[in-house]
């Protein structure tokens, strides 16, 4: 059997913002592969870098807003080396992305219709009558229904449910190698979550899809990921499959993170936060940024950024397993 060939191979990714003050870095040496058909979670909270990650990816960081460092294998393309023409016909037709906000994603004064209907008139040689009947069978496939109609709609005839529909179809209409779903469940009830998960989950059955699955909710994460990778302050503090980081997880932020979930098992047991706040982005030059943080900081943890430390399929990056494993 040939084994499985990478779809995205990040090395030593570095994302540094130009600001009023001089250039910081939100996104520092990130490094972690996604392989065909696998869905990958990056999680955190606000802030912490996995948008600017994505939008890294995708080549949508602004030269005059940012400097990307680091490689960013897509195949046998080195995507951050390309041309931006190069990556327009990348985008959207080998990988796509489900925005954030699809309430502000999608083009306010264009028909649902034209707006898929132009990727395939960018990535196909499809007629105008073949592209007409494919986006009307994309809308079907998402599960909206009366497509026929709802193609000549605007956004904001549409919920923000169907919206985000909309632009699951738009994504994933040429069945992309990879799909960026950044926060695709915001803003939604929990029905519509629950079928916009499962829509994901049968898409990417049927098409071999890898999914980067970028949020906050570790419940989403529970029902999707089959790897799931923490970032705080810019970088990846602990990486492991998913149901071992549940069920045991070793960064201290990892462990405050799933100890601040509801449950139904401690229902008279109050919640437990993280005390204090994310540093400021550029304030930590030394040392750990969980420090100030973390219950279990040490003198070492104020000198010495700690190294990523690997044992077995888990991997974190913490002090306090120092000594159980190889750095890497």
């Amino acid at each position: 059997m040939n084994e499985k060939k990478t779809v995205l191979d990040i090395d030593r990714l570095s994302v540094k913002l130009k600001t009023e003050r001089g250039m910081f870095t939100a996104v520092n040496q990130v490094s972690f592969e996604i392989q065909p058909g696998e869905t990958v979670a990056l999680v955190g909270e606000s802030g912490c870098g996995k948008s600017l990650t994505s939008l890294s990816i995708m080549g949508l960081i602004a030269k005059k807003l940012g400097v990307v460092e680091g490689s960013i294998r897509f195949k046998d393309k080195v995507l951050n080396q390309l041309r931006e023409r190069e990556m327009r016909a990348i985008r959207g037709y080998d990988i796509s992305m489900i925005f954030q906000e699809p309430m502000t994603s999608l083009n306010p004064v264009h028909s649902i219709g034209r707006q898929i209907d132009e990727v395939f008139r960018l990535h196909t040689s499809a007629s105008k009558q073949e592209r007409r009947a494919q986006t009307i069978q994309m809308l079907r496939k998402v599960g909206i229904p009366r497509a026929e109609k709802i193609v000549h709609d605007f956004p904001h005839q549409l919920s923000g449910g169907m919206k985000q529909r909309v632009m699951i179809a738009m994504a994933m209409a040429c069945q992309p190698d990879l799909l960026i779903a950044d926060e695709p469940t915001t803003a939604l009830d929990v029905t519509i979550q629950a079928q916009i998960l499962d829509l994901m989950n049968d898409l990417k059955r049927k098409a071999n899809t890898a999914i980067l699955l970028i949020t906050h909710d570790l419940g989403v994460v529970a029902e999707m990921a089959d790897r799931v990778m923490v970032m705080y302050y810019g970088e990846i503090v602990e990486e492991a499959d998913m149901q071992t980081l549940f069920a045991s997880p070793r960064h201290p932020y990892t462990v405050g993170l799933l100890h601040s979930i509801p449950s139904l098992d401690r229902e008279n047991k109050r919640l437990t936060p993280i005390e204090g706040n994310v540093p400021i982005l550029g304030e930590v030059q030394d040392g750990c940024p969980f420090r100030s943080r973390c219950t279990h900081a040490m003198e070492r943890c104020a000198r010495e950024k700690p190294p990523m430390i690997r044992t077995g399929k888990h991997a974190v990056r913490c002090w306090v397993y120092a000594d159980q494993e190889v750095a890497i």
